[in-house]
């Protein structure tokens, strides 16, 4: 995969969007390709929807790749620039709170990139449960996030700015002492963010017990040791785990996860 260098881009927001971009390019679309039941690129026309598709650049991507007839819509809880000159459909939409009939069983596939783990855990079960309402009867789910319980599940090498973006497991320190010594090494903002992590921790363990109560199944799992977003950003091959099947080991020694999940109902 292409190694993307934050010096090469004039702004944070370009380079990210590089990232996305590259990313779902050099690796998500082929293994969506490879391991979906019905969604290829080669296909007449499809409907896509990211949720959190931040920049845009992941979605770009897949309306570059698929036939032009695909359509491709993009939801977020804040607006971005990029969003007013990429070949997309964009909207500030929160689907927790806003009307989601606009969405409702239209998608041939629906992308969560590293979105689930920002939901607070209250509110997991509700979020998949509206997503699966989305897809089509054939539809897909494209799923990936990081285990909370995994070295940097806190999300501490992207957050941080001390040392302690170095650091493994942080995770694994009790709330109140990890919240002393981040305000003290880092700062409130940045104590906020990873308060936001903590309060969403998404574990593989839960994940599974929540699809059991959301009428969607995995038709494919893949875990890494390294993700391949680590590969575009610090030049580290990706990695797949054979781990994803032992409960313990996995939630500890796995740095990231991607799903293609389906409804139950398209397997009758």
């Amino acid at each position: 995969m292409r190694k993307i260098k934050k010096q090469n881009y004039k702004s944070w927001e370009l380079y990210y969007w590089a990232y996305q971009n590259v990313l779902a390019e050099d690796y998500y679309i082929p293994y969506v390709n490879l391991y979906s039941s019905n969604i290829k690129n080669d296909l007449a026309s499809i409907n896509i929807l990211d949720i959190g598709c931040g920049n845009g650049g992941f979605l770009n991507a897949f309306k570059k790749n698929f036939k032009k007839s695909t359509n491709v819509d993009g939801i977020d809880i804040k607006k971005f620039s990029s969003w007013n000159n990429k070949p997309a459909n964009y909207n500030i939409h929160n689907i927790l709170k806003d009307n989601n009939n606009a969405y409702s069983k239209k998608y041939d596939l629906v992308i969560l990139r590293d979105v689930i783990e920002h939901i607070e855990l209250k509110d997991k079960e509700e979020f998949m449960k509206i997503v699966a309402g989305f897809i089509k009867p054939t539809g897909e789910i494209l799923v990936t996030f990081p285990p909370y319980l995994s070295p940097f599940g806190l999300h501490q090498q992207a957050i941080m700015k001390s040392f302690l973006k170095y650091i493994p497991y942080l995770s694994l320190i009790p709330k109140k002492i990890l919240k002393v010594v981040i305000k003290y090494f880092e700062s409130e903002d940045v104590w906020l963010k990873i308060e936001e992590i903590i309060n969403s921790g998404m574990t593989i363990s839960n994940f599974k017990k929540i699809l059991k109560n959301t009428n969607l199944k995995i038709i494919n799992d893949t875990y890494f040791t390294i993700r391949p977003s680590h590969e575009i950003r610090y030049g580290l091959k990706t990695i797949k785990s054979p781990l994803g099947h032992f409960p313990l080991l996995r939630e500890f020694l796995i740095l990231g996860t991607c799903f293609i999940l389906k409804n139950k109902n398209s397997f009758k």
